[in-house]
Formats: structure tokens, C-alpha cells, sequence
């Protein structure tokens, strides 16, 4: 697929349609031809792509003839396909196609992409820009080298770390296993995605003593090929005692709607497939029979795994590297408390012990214990029962906050959970005037560390660190206190900082080194009011006179709707939130009284955002559609919500936007104010 001489004048660039069903095969059927070389990607993802605005065809006088396929991962662009139909290379399509993901994303780091180095496609990356970065073996059985690409984008990037952290470990059914080895069965096609070069290094794939012990059932050939086919699965973690703990209570949740259950020797399999891999640490089970997932599937996650088809695991991973099926929590206002553990309570902690990894309960509860003797805090975070849904110990010395032995819940909160703890510690390093976190990384769940990379956390000796930098300033002032912070703590300096940084390394920077507010970015800054009735339920101010519900005040993120109007917010940016004045239950003055990042702007048919946002929001679908405009509205999805210790009131607003020459009326929807505003704002709303 290497560009030839420029006849580009002739290629069109452009997103693909949700809808546009026709464009969307044509992409397909160019994926499905060229699938020697791109490997198999569910028909899903072709659709996940459009819906989301990262399928780009390209079109020569209105044929398609090549697409690019990729999503938006932590500041960075993966491509997953890059494809040009066989008789239109050489014409410059691949290359509109990079630059046009390169100009749509500039703010984005770069774009990184994966090919196998006996493809020889060497000098078409290199044609294109990008340059190598290293290389490592395939997930095919012969582990053809793959060569990592990076096309740069010249921003600062604070972390070298590697944004490829796994995402999914899944347990597979004999029945995937299957069509892996035989061509001729109906699934083979979509259980083969899940060997897919792009996926290795985010989906890890296991065998499972279920598994194991279905395939000695077998004799002949079949089990030959079979049982060469599981080598190349990692073995999960065993705990017998525990898979029969879970065997018992997935086998009770089935016989209530299925008397009777299990019928046939594949009942009995299924149960002991799904227990084992449970108990081994997995999040996912794959498999195609629909039967089990419904027999199982409930009990399941609420132990902590989905149940999913092949496809459905592909889409999700996808989706969780954007980081939107996340749903972070807020401790505040909810039924979850947190504590100090009182004495005699030690042995709670047993019960979160990372198994999985090789920890035994008494070595944590022994960790516990010395904690205490040596002066250390321990904390346990409990759920709406009482049961310990969290742990970790806290000691300070100088400025560094050392983070003891966080484990948390196999339960499906506990992805939420790790995000809120993580972002109330930086709170708590805040408050105590530390500006360094260290994370001890023993026996940390794969989920905690790729969470703690996501949140600025990078490696140090045996811990991961990262800096909370309290401060508002331009890149030089950030950058010296964060230089100064790293010393301190005996860490590496942190990388320098540009002045006049684009919009998305600015945000990342801000989330990175939290609470830092970087003032000469091109990061703009949003007034936006809020009713007080609405502000009391999603972001807690005031508090009102009941428990806020847990499915809101368990969140992290947050979701805020209006009329899109004439304006289309820009993201990233930051939002400054105006309460107007009165309320229903505990009423107060109109003031500006949170500051929160925005993440997505998302513009819809009120029910589609409806659907997809209510458990992040408080408005009803009624008041979704009273708001929108030519059938459509605009969701703001935001996080990191810091409230004032003091609200910043409108007459204090006022002298402050009339004295730097701004409006300083109450604003009546969005209102882009300037850095040097925000900074008056946010310095006069943090004062203590």
C-alpha cells in the first residue's frame, strides 16, 4: 500500500455516517477483502466506529476506495485499519487518510499503529511519516513479529509510559475453541477476532481448569488439535475452595429461573467453566451459547465477569479504551462510607486479597496489622450492606503521600471504585500539602494499575507516582513546581512543558498533575448556569435535605444537558458552574460554586442520550426533550468536579469580569470567559 505519484487532487476524505448504511458496507467489503493482511474485525466495530466519528472513507469521484478505522485512547490515536482497494494505491489515499485523522486530532499526542514486520510495509509507514518503536511477537501460533508505528504530532507528552495496558482478561468455552481449529464452523469467522494482532496486547486470553477438564473428555484427533490449540492460552490462576463457593451461589441464582438447571453434562461444564474462571481473577467469559449466558450470566456479573459473544467482547474492549463504559464514583452524598478500620478488624481485609496474583489472605491481613503498629492509617471504604468494598493504608512522610496496599471488591464496582479512590487521594495529598503520590505496586489487580496509568500514575522503583501540583499559572510556573515536586521526592523530572499548549495536552496535563490549572493554554473555559435543583442532586451544592441516589452520587462523571443552541462547546475545556439563585429544599444566593473538566460534548436525539447517559445526569427524558432544539440536544459530559470552600458570589463575580473589561451579567447559557477571568474566579473560590 505504498503511495506512488501524486494524483491525490482526486480523493475525497470523510466521516462515515451512523446511518449511512450503504458507505458502511462498502467499508466492510473493502476489511472483508483485504482480511489476509487486516485480519477479521466484527461487522460491530465498523458500526461502533461510525457512530463515534472514527471511520473515515475515502472516495475517488464517488467510488469508495479506502478507509481508516481507529479510536481515541488517552490522548493518543490507534489506528486499528488502514486499507486501500488494490487497484487505487499509489494515488495518495492513504495518505489523505493519515493527514486527515492527523488534522481532525492534532490536539491528540500521535497516532500509533500495528503491522507484521513479513507484510513488508516498511516504506509505506515511513512514506507516511511515521517511525518504528519497537517490536514484539504476534498472538498467531506462529508469533510473527509485529512493529509498532508512531506518527508524532509534537506535543508534550508528560509520561513515556505504554498506553497498551490489558483491558480484558477473558476465560473461552470449548465451543470458541472449537471454531478456532475448524474453518468450517458457523462461529470461526467472529471467535477468530479475538486472535487479531490489534487486540494482543489489550486482551489476554486464558485457559481455564474447566476448560482443562472438558477436553479430557474427548478422544482423537479432535482432542489432539485441541489440546495443541490451548497451549497457547495462559493458565488462570486456580482457587478451588473459592470456585466451589461460587459454584454454589451461581448453580442457586440459576435453579430460581430455571428449575431444574443443570440438565445435561454441558450444564454441569458450563457451571464449572464460568466458577473457575471467576474465581481465577477473570472479567469476561466468552462464548457463543446464548443458553448459558442467560443461565449464568446474572450471577456472573455480579461477581465481577460479563458474559459476552466474541463481537461483543471486541466492541467493548474498544470501548473501554475510550474510557466511556467507565462509570467513576463520588463517595459524597451516597450509601458508601468510608473509615478507619477500628481494632479488631484486621480481618476484613482478607477478603480482598488479590488471589489472582499469588496473595495470600493472612500475608494481607499481617500487612494490616503492621500498618497499625507503625502508626500508619487504614481505611476501608464500605458498601450500602456494611461489606468491605475497599482498602488501603496511608503514611506521610514530608511531602510524599505513600499509598500502602489498596485492594479493592472482584465485584463489578470495583473499576468504578479504583477511579473515585484514586481521585480522592489526590484530595487527601491536597489537604495534607503532599505533592507526591506513591502507589505501592505489589499484587495491584491489572485493572488498579491500568487505572492508576490513566490517572498520571508512572513507574518508580516498586511503586507508581505521580505529582499533584497546587497551583494556577503559566507553563513555566507549573513546570517549576512540578520540578521541585519531583526532586523532592527523589523522582525523575518530569518533562518540559510548551507555552501556548493545544487544547488536549493541556486537559491531560490538568488531569495528570491535578489540581494544577494551566492559565496560557489554549484551553478555553465555559461559564455555564445551572439550576439550583439540579446542582443540589448532580454536583451535591447545596446539600440538599435527602440522601442524594446512589447511581448519581456514586459518580466521578457526570452528565449535564441543554438546548444546543447556536453554540457548539469546544472540548476539552474546563467548566466554571453558575447556581442561580432559589431551590426546592435548602435555597441559597445565586454564586459560581464548582469548577469541573469537560470531557465530550455529545449532540443527539434526546431519547439516544437519554439512554446512553441517565445514570450520569438528573434530568428526566421529558426535560431532555423540553430542551432540545430541531429534535436534537447537547450533552456535556464532565469530571474531576473540585467545589469552593468559598462560592464565589455574583456581586464578587462582577467586580471581578468588570475590572478585566468581560460581561458581567448572569450568563444565560454557556459563556466563554478568558484565562486571566478563570484565574480570579477559581483563585478567589479555593481561598480557605
Amino acid at each position: 500500500m505504498v503511495d506512488g505519484p501524486d494524483a491525490s487532487s482526486e480523493v475525497t476524505v470523510a466521516p462515515v455516517g451512523a446511518h449511512d448504511e450503504t458507505t458502511i458496507q462498502a467499508a466492510i467489503e473493502l476489511g472483508n477483502a483485504a482480511r489476509s493482511t487486516l485480519g477479521h474485525l466484527p461487522f460491530a466495530a465498523y458500526y461502533a466506529a461510525a457512530d463515534s466519528g472514527t471511520l473515515l472513507i475515502a472516495t475517488i469521484e464517488g467510488m469508495v476506495v479506502g478507509y481508516a478505522l481507529y479510536g481515541l485512547v488517552r490522548g493518543q490515536i490507534r489506528l486499528t485499519h488502514l486499507c486501500v482497494s488494490p487497484d487505487r494505491r499509489g494515488r495518495g489515499v492513504a495518505r489523505h487518510l493519515i493527514q486527515e485523522i492527523s488534522s481532525r486530532h492534532h490536539d491528540y499526542h500521535g497516532i500509533r499503529a500495528r503491522c507484521r514486520r513479513d507484510y513488508n510495509l516498511a516504506d509505506m509507514w515511513l512514506h507516511l511519516g511515521f517511525e518504528q518503536q519497537g517490536e514484539r511477537p504476534g498472538r498467531g501460533k506462529d508469533g510473527r513479529l509485529l512493529t509498532d508505528w508512531w506518527l508524532d504530532h509534537g506535543h508534550t507528552d508528560l509520561y513515556a509510559v505504554d498506553i497498551d495496558a490489558v483491558l480484558v482478561r477473558a476465560a473461552i468455552d470449548m465451543n470458541i475453541l472449537r471454531n478456532w481449529i475448524e474453518p468450517g464452523r458457523p462461529g470461526h469467522s467472529e471467535s477468530s477476532s479475538l486472535l487479531a494482532d490489534h487486540l494482543e496486547d489489550r486482551l489476554q486470553l486464558f485457559r481455564t481448569p474447566g476448560l482443562d477438564a472438558e477436553i479430557e473428555t474427548l478422544e482423537g484427533r479432535l482432542r489432539g488439535d485441541l489440546l495443541q490449540k490451548v497451549q497457547s492460552l495462559t493458565r488462570a490462576p486456580r482457587d478451588p475452595d473459592r470456585a466451589a463457593q461460587i459454584q454454589e451461589q451461581l448453580l442457586t441464582d440459576a435453579v430460581i429461573r430455571f428449575p431444574g438447571y443443570p440438565r445435561t453434562r454441558q450444564d454441569e461444564f458450563d457451571l464449572q467453566h464460568v466458577s473457575t474462571a471467576i474465581a481465577g481473577g477473570l472479567n469476561v467469559f466468552v462464548t457463543m451459547d446464548s443458553d448459558l449466558a442467560v443461565a449464568l450470566g446474572p450471577e456472573a456479573e455480579r461477581q465481577g465477569m460479563r458474559i459476552l459473544r466474541p463481537a461483543d467482547v471486541v466492541v467493548w474492549i474498544d470501548e473501554l479504551a475510550r474510557a466511556e463504559a467507565y462509570r467513576p464514583i463520588d463517595l459524597q452524598g451516597s450509601r458508601y462510607t468510608r473509615r478507619l478500620l477500628a481494632a479488631g478488624e484486621d480481618h476484613l481485609v482478607q477478603s480482598l486479597a488479590n488471589i489472582s496474583l499469588g496473595e495470600k489472605p493472612r500475608n494481607l491481613i499481617g500487612e494490616a496489622r503492621r500498618l497499625a503498629v507503625e502508626g500508619g492509617e487504614r481505611i476501608g471504604v464500605f458498601g450500602p450492606y456494611g461489606d468491605l468494598v475497599a482498602y488501603y493504608g496511608l503514611r506521610q512522610r514530608k511531602s510524599v503521600l505513600h499509598i500502602e496496599t489498596l485492594r479493592l471488591t472482584n465485584a463489578y464496582i470495583r473499576d468504578t471504585l479504583t477511579r473515585q479512590l484514586l481521585f480522592d487521594l489526590r484530595h487527601t495529598a491536597r489537604e495534607r500539602t503532599a505533592n507526591v503520590l506513591l502507589l505501592e505496586s505489589s499484587h495491584l489487580h491489572t485493572s488498579v494499575r491500568t487505572a492508576a496509568v490513566e490517572d498520571g500514575f508512572g513507574e518508580h522503583d516498586q511503586y507508581l507516582a505521580a505529582l499533584v501540583i497546587d497551583a494556577i499559572g503559566d507553563a513555566t510556573t507549573i513546570e517549576h513546581e512540578a520540578v521541585k515536586a519531583a526532586r523532592l521526592a527523589g523522582l525523575r523530572s518530569p518533562r518540559s512543558i510548551r507555552p501556548r499548549m493545544a487544547a488536549r495536552p493541556a486537559a491531560e496535563l490538568e488531569q495528570f498533575w491535578w489540581p494544577a490549572k494551566l492559565v496560557d493554554a489554549e484551553l478555553p473555559t465555559y461559564l455555564v448556569p445551572i439550576r439550583q435543583m439540579f446542582s443540589s442532586d448532580l454536583l451535591g451544592v447545596p446539600s440538599g435535605l435527602w440522601q442524594r441516589d446512589d447511581d448519581l452520587g456514586l459518580n466521578r462523571e457526570h452528565v449535564y444537558y441543554r438546548s444546543p443552541g447556536t453554540q457548539r462547546l469546544q472540548d476539552p475545556a474546563r467548566i466554571l458552574w453558575y447556581m442561580s439563585k432559589g431551590g426546592k429544599s435548602v435555597a441559597q444566593a445565586a454564586a459560581i460554586v464548582a469548577c469541573s473538566q469537560l470531557d465530550a460534548v455529545h449532540v443527539g436525539p434526546p431519547s439516544e442520550l437519554h439512554s446512553r447517559f441517565q445514570h450520569l445526569g438528573v434530568w428526566s427524558l421529558t426535560d431532555i426533550t423540553k430542551a432540545a432544539a430541531r429534535g436534537e440536544a447537547q450533552a456535556l459530559r464532565f469530571t474531576n468536579t473540585e467545589i469552593f470552600p468559598r462560592q464565589v458570589t455574583y456581586s464578587q463575580f462582577s467586580k471581578l469580569a468588570t475590572a478585566r473589561g468581560q460581561a458581567a451579567t448572569p450568563p444565560p447559557g454557556p459563556r466563554r470567559i478568558s484565562s486571566e477571568l478563570f484565574a480570579a474566579i477559581y483563585t478567589e473560590g479555593m481561598a480557605k
